[in-house]
C-alpha cells in the first residue's frame, strides 16, 4: 500500500514538474514594462481595424470623446483590405481579445506622435498592465518593424518576433512564405502634438 501511495506521488510529482515545463516553453509571456511617466494617456477602446490599429476615445485632455485612430508601435500585422492576407483577421481578433470594445487602455507615445495617415502612433497598455505591442509580437500575430524615431523598444520587439518565428506561432506556423504585409510605414515629417 506504502509502494502505491508512495509511486503515485512521484508520478503526480513528474506530471506536475512536466506540466510546468511544457507551460513554460510554449506560452512564455511578453513582458510587462510599465508606460512612461508624463507620456501617457487614457483612453476607452472603441474598436478594432486590424492587428496593428485601434480606434479610441481619450478619457482626458483635449481630445477627450473624440475618436482616433492609433497605429501600435513596433509591428506591422498583416492587412485585411482589399481582402485578407493570411493571418489578418486572427491578428484582428487577438488585438481584440486584449483591448475589447469599451475597456480602458493607456497610451504612451515615442518621440514622434502622428504617421503619414494622422494616425497617433502609440505604445498600448491593458488596464491589467499588459504591453499589447509586445502581446501582438510574442504570440506571432505581427511583424517587427523599426521605424525610425520610435524605437524605444526596438531591440526588444525584434527578440519577440525571433520567438514567435523560432516557435512558428501564429502566422509563422501557419502562413507558406510569412514576410511583411505591406512597405514600412514612414512617421510623419513634421511632429504634431
Amino acid at each position: 500500500m506504502r509502494r502505491t501511495v508512495a509511486a503515485l506521488a512521484l508520478l503526480a510529482g513528474f506530471a506536475l514538474v512536466g506540466s510546468a515545463f511544457h507551460l513554460t516553453r510554449s506560452t512564455a509571456p511578453a513582458p510587462v514594462v510599465a508606460p512612461p511617466e508624463g507620456a501617457r494617456e487614457r483612453a476607452t477602446v472603441l474598436g478594432v481595424t486590424d492587428g496593428d490599429t485601434l480606434v479610441v476615445s481619450p478619457l482626458e485632455g483635449r481630445r477627450r470623446g473624440r475618436e482616433q485612430r492609433v497605429r501600435l508601435i513596433g509591428l506591422d500585422a498583416p492587412e485585411n483590405l482589399p481582402r485578407p492576407r493570411c493571418w489578418a483577421r486572427e491578428s484582428t481578433s487577438a488585438l481584440l481579445r486584449l483591448a475589447p470594445r469599451g475597456s480602458t487602455v493607456t497610451l504612451a507615445f515615442d518621440r514622434r506622435r502622428f504617421d503619414d495617415h494622422r494616425r497617433q502612433l502609440r505604445y498600448v497598455w491593458t488596464a491589467s498592465g499588459e504591453f499589447v505591442n509586445a502581446r501582438q509580437l510574442a504570440e506571432g500575430n505581427a511583424f517587427a518593424l523599426r521605424v525610425r524615431p520610435n524605437v524605444a523598444h526596438a531591440e526588444e520587439f525584434a527578440r519577440l518576433e525571433r520567438r514567435a518565428r523560432a516557435a512558428r506561432k501564429g502566422l509563422w506556423g501557419s502562413c507558406p512564405d510569412p514576410g511583411p504585409p505591406s512597405p514600412a510605414p514612414r512617421p510623419s515629417a513634421t511632429p504634431r502634438s
